[in-house]
């Protein structure tokens, strides 16, 4: 079989939010701890070379390790470096986004256009739908494509890419085993799941979060939308903010932001700063 050449981008930040939410801490942990462990079993199926590893991260991050401590994004950056990785720093540009997913975007395109490199395969870690149209414009050039998101990607998503592994998988790699009682395999089983899921994105928050915005990180890390939970089983959006940490809805364009209760007096941004 010919072997691929293939080039890696990570988006750390989405990657280990989603398996901390779907899996728990201990596994989010061990996969930003022992990259090796779950790079080896990604690239075994077939011969290839991962000629590019780069794996982007907001260094500020923080990750809770289960026993009440965080653990900074930082500290794992020398298990990647051990990994061939080249880890490239996205801190935060606005309250929310750290721009990590326009810079895999154009770094993608600017390795498949390189005229030193032909690379047959992209690989993609994270579960970001904004990645749609760079999966498709790799496949109208002719390169295969990889894509490791959360087991519950919507279909737009996963008919874009030539493969979508779970991570679900990848957390099966790590050790972890899916619960035996009934439920969805990976990720929330009940709404006091998704309702921390929830409140962590509001502590993650540096301001005001845009309610569209809100859903989408939900969407991201957990496959379950706002109105198809019916609000985290809480029957409407304020109830549930007011059940997730007595967090306030501010009126306002796009269906206005949602906010900490320290936060009262500001004033929000615009959907598009925010």
């Amino acid at each position: 079989m010919t072997e691929l050449r293939s080039a890696i981008f990570l988006d750390f930040d989405n990657l280990i939010s989603g398996l901390r939410d779907g899996a728990g801490p201990e596994y989010a942990l061990r996969f930003a701890d022992q990259p090796e462990a779950w790079l080896e079993r990604l690239l075994a199926d077939r011969p290839r070379r991962a000629l590019l590893r780069r794996c982007y991260m907001n260094p500020a991050g923080t990750l809770e390790d289960g026993a009440g401590s965080r653990v900074r994004y930082a500290e794992f950056r020398w298990a990647f470096m051990a990994a061939g990785f080249e880890v490239m720093d996205c801190p935060k540009l606005t309250r929310l986004k750290n721009a990590a997913d326009v810079r895999i975007a154009l770094d993608a395109m600017e390795a498949m256009l390189s005229p030193q490199v032909h690379y047959d395969e992209f690989i993609l870690l994270s579960t970001d739908s904004d990645f749609v149209p760079l999966l498709q414009r790799l496949r109208a050039a002719d390169r295969r494509t990889r894509l490791v998101a959360h087991p519950d990607v919507g279909r737009v998503v996963r008919a874009a890419a030539d493969e979508v592994i779970g991570l679900d998988l990848l957390a099966s790699w790590l050790g972890w085993q899916p619960s035996r009682e009934p439920g969805p395999a990976f990720g929330v089983e009940n709404a006091a799941d998704l309702l921390g899921v929830v409140r962590d994105i509001m502590q993650e928050a540096e301001g005001p979060v845009h309610v569209p915005h809100l859903g989408q990180m939900l969407r991201g890390r957990t496959g379950a939308t706002l109105r198809g939970s019916d609000f985290a089983g809480q029957g409407s959006l304020d109830a549930m903010l007011e059940a997730a940490g007595g967090f306030i809805r501010r009126d306002g364009p796009g269906g206005g932001h949602v906010l900490r209760p320290e936060w009262a007096d500001q004033v929000p941004e615009s959907p598009e700063a925010a």
